[in-house]
C-alpha cells in the first residue's frame, strides 16, 4: 500500500469515528455526553486492537481495547445486529459511569466479525451509595453502582429492554434513573450503527 493510499484509508476511518461522535452527541440524553462531551468513539480489528479513533477523550481509549476483548471472550459467537454493554473494571472498564457499547461488524458471508465499533460514554448515574456513582469513600464495587459485564443489550437489531432494566436495577444500590441510562445507551447504539 502506498503512503498516499494509507493516508486516504486512515483519514476515512478517522472520519467514521468523528461521525460516530456527532451521532452520539446529538442523540444523547445526559449532559455529560451531550454538553461536556465526555465520550469516545473508535474502530477495532477482529482481536480488539485499536485501528482508529476520533480525538474525543483520550483516557477512554487506553482500556477500550480491553473492553472489546472482554466482550469477545464472553460472546464468542456474535451475530449481525448484536450489541453489548460493559463497564466492568475487570474487563477494561475505567469507572462505572463510563459504559462502553460494543458492536460487531460482519463482512458479507462471514460468520465471525471482521471489526468492532465501540463508544464509551459517561452516564450521569449508574447507582451506588451517592448520586453520580463516584463515591469517594466506597469500600466495595457494589457501593459504586451497577456493573454491566459484557451484557447483550441488542439482539438481531432489537433492544433487549427488560434484561437491561433488570441489570440496571440489580444489586444493593441500583441505577437511580434507568430510563436515562437506556436513552444514552440507545444513543450509543445509534452511534455504532
Amino acid at each position: 500500500m502506498t503512503p498516499a493510499t494509507l493516508n486516504i484509508f486512515a483519514s476515512r476511518l478517522d472520519a467514521v469515528c468523528g461521525e460516530m461522535g456527532l451521532v452520539l452527541r446529538n442523540a444523547a440524553f445526559s449532559p455529560n455526553i451531550r454538553d461536556r462531551l465526555d465520550f469516545s468513539c473508535a474502530i477495532f480489528d477482529a482481536e480488539g486492537a485499536l485501528i482508529a479513533n476520533a480525538p474525543h477523550i483520550p483516557v477512554h481509549l487506553g482500556a477500550m481495547s480491553e473492553s472489546v476483548a472482554a466482550v469477545c471472550q464472553a460472546h464468542p459467537h456474535m451475530s449481525p445486529g448484536d450489541v453489548f454493554a460493559t463497564n466492568d473494571p475487570a474487563g477494561g472498564g475505567s469507572h462505572l459511569p463510563d459504559i462502553t457499547v460494543v458492536s460487531p461488524v460482519h463482512l458479507a458471508g462471514e460468520a465471525r466479525p471482521a471489526y468492532f465499533v465501540a463508544c464509551r460514554g459517561h452516564h450521569a448515574d449508574v447507582g451506588g451509595i451517592t448520586p453520580g456513582s463516584m463515591p469517594p469513600f466506597s469500600s466495595s464495587l457494589a457501593e459504586e453502582g451497577v456493573v454491566l459485564r459484557a451484557l447483550q443489550i441488542v439482539a438481531a437489531g432489537q433492544l433487549l429492554e427488560e434484561p437491561l432494566r433488570r441489570a440496571l436495577g440489580a444489586g444493593p444500590h441500583p441505577a437511580r434513573r434507568p430510563d436515562e441510562n437506556i436513552a444514552d445507551l440507545g444513543a450509543q447504539v445509534a452511534a455504532n450503527q
